[in-house]
C-alpha cells in the first residue's frame, strides 16, 4: 500500500481544572461590570460561554482524535480532565484490547481438499490517528483484511501432516506466527496491533467429511496392522529359534512352515483363535 500512515502527535490542550478555574474568575468579572453598568461585560460573557463547552472528560484506554479546519491536529491519549482549543473537531477512538472471531471460511488446503477455518484475532489500536483519518472504517477493515489473511494461510499449508511438512491440524507455533505476520502487515496501515491469533473451527467441508473419516480409519487399520505383523514375526523368529537353541524338538523346514503358518494364524486373526490339539500322536 502506498498511502501514508498518519503519525501520532499530541493537540495542544489545557489541563481542565486550570481552565475551569481562569472561567471562573472571568464570570465573575463579567458579573462585576454587569452590576457596574459596563456593556463590556456582555463581550466577556459571550467568549466565556463559548469556552465552557470545550470542556473534555476522557475515560481510561480512550483517545480523541482532532482536526482543525480539516487538517489533522493531533490526538490526545491521556485520561482525565482537559479543556481544548476552540474550533478543534474530536473523533473518540477505544484503545481496549478487544476480539474479533473470523466468519467460518470453506476454503481448499494446499492439497485441494476442502476444509472449514475460523480463526480468533486479539488486537487494540495503537495508532488512533490511522485508525480514524487513514481508513474508512477500521473494523470493517480489520474484518476484510484477516479473513483475506487466514484464507491465503489455509491454501499454503494441508489439513494433516504428511510427515514432511507442517499442517493446520498440528496447530504448530510456526503457521500461528506466520499468520499473526500477514493479519499485521495487512492492518498496519489501519493504526491496528496483533496482540494474539488462534484458530477457534478447524474441520473437513460436510460433504467430504465421511469419506475422509473413512480415509483415516482406513490408515489407522494399515498401521495397526502393520505393527501387529512386525510384532507376530518377531515372536515366531524368536520361538523357532529358542525351540532349536535348547534342543526341546528337532523340526523340518515344512515343519517350521507348518508351526509359523499356525502361530501367525492365532496372532494376527481378529477372532479368538480356537485351535485343534492332535493327541494322536500322528
Amino acid at each position: 500500500m502506498s498511502q501514508t500512515q498518519s503519525y501520532k502527535y499530541e493537540m495542544p490542550y489545557l489541563n481542565g481544572f486550570v481552565m475551569l478555574a481562569i472561567l471562573v474568575g472571568a464570570t465573575l468579572f463579567a458579573i462585576i461590570l454587569f452590576f457596574a453598568g459596563s456593556v463590556v461585560s456582555g463581550v466577556v460573557i459571550t467568549p466565556v460561554l463559548y469556552c465552557v463547552t470545550r470542556f473534555y472528560t476522557i475515560p481510561p484506554n480512550t483517545a480523541l482524535v482532532g482536526t482543525l479546519f480539516g487538517k489533522y491536529a493531533g490526538i490526545l491519549p491521556r485520561s482525565g480532565f482537559y479543556w481544548l482549543i476552540p474550533f478543534y473537531s474530536t473523533t473518540t477512538v477505544s484503545l481496549k484490547t478487544s476480539n474479533y472471531v473470523t466468519a467460518t471460511l470453506k476454503v481448499n488446503d494446499a492439497s485441494g481438499t476442502p476444509i472449514e477455518i475460523a480463526a480468533a484475532i486479539v488486537y487494540h489500536i495503537e495508532n488512533p490517528a490511522a485508525a480514524v483519518l487513514d481508513v474508512e472504517n477500521v473494523y470493517s477493515f480489520l474484518q476484510i483484511q484477516s479473513e483475506s489473511a487466514l484464507r491465503t494461510l489455509a491454501t499454503h499449508y494441508p489439513y494433516t501432516n504428511d510427515g514432511n511438512s507442517d499442517s493446520l491440524s498440528g496447530n504448530s507455533e510456526s503457521i500461528i506466527k506466520r499468520f499473526e505476520n500477514m493479519v499485521q502487515e495487512r492492518v498496519e496501515l489501519a493504526g491496528i496491533a496483533i496482540d494474539e491469533v488462534r484458530f477457534t473451527h478447524l474441520a473437513y467441508a460436510p460433504e467430504i467429511a465421511q469419506a475422509m473419516l473413512r480415509r483415516q480409519q482406513a490408515e489407522a487399520v494399515i498401521l495397526a496392522r502393520q505393527t501387529l505383523v512386525r510384532g507376530a514375526i518377531s515372536m515366531v523368529g524368536g520361538t523357532v529359534k529358542e525351540l532349536e537353541k535348547r534342543g526341546i524338538v528337532n523340526m523340518s523346514d515344512s515343519e517350521k512352515a507348518k508351526l509359523v503358518t499356525n502361530m501367525m494364524t492365532v496372532l494376527l486373526s481378529e477372532e479368538n483363535a480356537a485351535p485343534v490339539l492332535n493327541v494322536s500322536g500322528d
